[in-house]
């Protein structure tokens, strides 16, 4: 008898309904150009937005820390898995954040699942955008609060919300970009919400931080209130190029998920060639701003075609440029063509978006040429 014979009927239902997901092998660094299958392909479906992860500094710092310090932590944090690299990331951190403290966590997930399932309490209410990360719609699942999703171009429900006074504390969560429309939150508005009804304001700088701000510190500091927001998570995996995810606050709310987040202390911790690729990454977007100028000015260049093409970009301005195609086999389609052409543009399609909305999602470097752009643009026009 075969005990997983019902997982093939599941994966049956997938494929019919042509959500099978399949693995891309890549055999090269993770540049705007990638080796996959024998052949190169112009890379437009990557998180490496400023062109960090094949950086020459953070090769150096990495192998400069893995000769002094080895590869693996082979501990957890509370116990012998703390390395000098760990505590001068964290205060690297909270002093770049204008914060008291910061924590590190494996992952942008385990950040939020440490956050969320830790510090709301029974009587609390979570409220969170309807199409945040589900990193953060898993956690609060599993909290203790009370949570509803509201929707960011109407907040009156979030205000309904805010405005109960059943709840002992009302926590507002909510991304700064989001990752599959490529829009923002309005973060001046969440900040005027909760001053006005004392909520406390969490902030998922996962596709902001590095690209956005002046200084590169994510949207709340390009909206003018970073010092506003009360809790800051940056998960490392994208314009970092590194793995991760920072939490930074308050020193109480730190100390506190020390001591009692389950994410933080049953695991092994990152290691110290990780902690010095981040620190190096961040280097980076402290002192070069230019690639912010690069990644921005190809993100216009890019919108500004695509949308004389007539193509549904959706409401957003950002780096992450959907290109709505409604049907997923059709978006299916078109991807599998465009890589055929020298083009990795992934298809996104439900449960990750809603029905009828199968789109590309295409992710800008900072090094993208104009010439990978134009070629881009001259496949699709081929395909749709």
């Amino acid at each position: 008898m075969n005990k997983f014979a019902f997982i093939d009927r599941l994966i049956e239902d997938i494929d019919r309904a042509s959500l099978r997901r399949q693995l891309v092998r890549v055999d090269s660094a993770q540049g705007t150009v990638i080796k996959t299958g024998g052949s190169e392909k112009a890379l437009f479906c990557s998180n490496n937005y400023l062109n960090i992860a094949e950086d020459r500094l953070v090769k150096d710092a990495v192998i400069k820390t893995v000769n002094q310090y080895g590869y693996g932590s082979a501990a957890s944090r509370l116990i012998s898995g703390t390395s000098t690299l760990h505590v001068e990331l964290e205060k690297t951190f909270a002093n770049f954040l204008n914060k008291e403290a910061a924590i590190l966590l494996p992952s942008g997930w385990t950040a939020n699942e440490a956050l969320l399932r830790t510090l709301p309490q029974k009587g609390d209410i979570v409220l969170i955008d309807k199409l945040d990360h589900a990193s953060i719609i898993d956690a609060v699942r599993q909290g203790q609060a009370e949570f509803h999703t509201y929707r960011r171009d109407r907040l009156d429900r979030l205000e309904k919300y805010l405005a109960d006074t059943r709840y002992e504390r009302k926590w507002i969560v909510t991304e700064s970009v989001f990752s599959m429309d490529g829009d923002s939150a309005d973060i001046r508005e969440l900040v005027r919400l909760k001053e006005k009804y004392d909520a406390i304001l969490i902030v998922d700088e996962a596709h902001g931080f590095g690209c956005l701000g002046q200084n590169g510190k994510g949207l709340a500091e390009q909206a003018g209130v970073l010092d506003a927001v009360d809790i800051i998570v940056v998960p490392l995996g994208k314009a970092v190029a590194a793995n991760g995810g920072i939490v930074a606050s308050k020193q109480n709310v730190i100390d506190y998920l020390v001591n009692r987040a389950r994410a933080f202390i049953y695991t092994t911790a990152s290691s110290a060639v990780n902690c010095a690729a981040v620190l190096a990454g961040l280097e980076i977007i402290r002192d070069q701003p230019e690639r912010r100028k690069r990644l921005h000015a190809n993100t216009i260049y890019l919108r500004q075609k695509l949308q004389q093409m007539g193509l549904d970009t959706g409401p957003g301005s950002t780096h992450i440029v959907p290109v709505i195609i409604g049907q997923t086999r059709d978006a299916l389609r078109v991807s599998k063509e465009l890589f055929e052409r020298g083009y990795f543009v992934s298809a996104i399609r439900p449960p990750t978006v809603p029905e009828g909305t199968a789109r590309l999602r295409i992710s800008l470097q900072s090094n993208h040429t104009t010439e990978q752009i134009d070629g881009l643009i001259k496949s699709l026009q081929g395909v749709l």
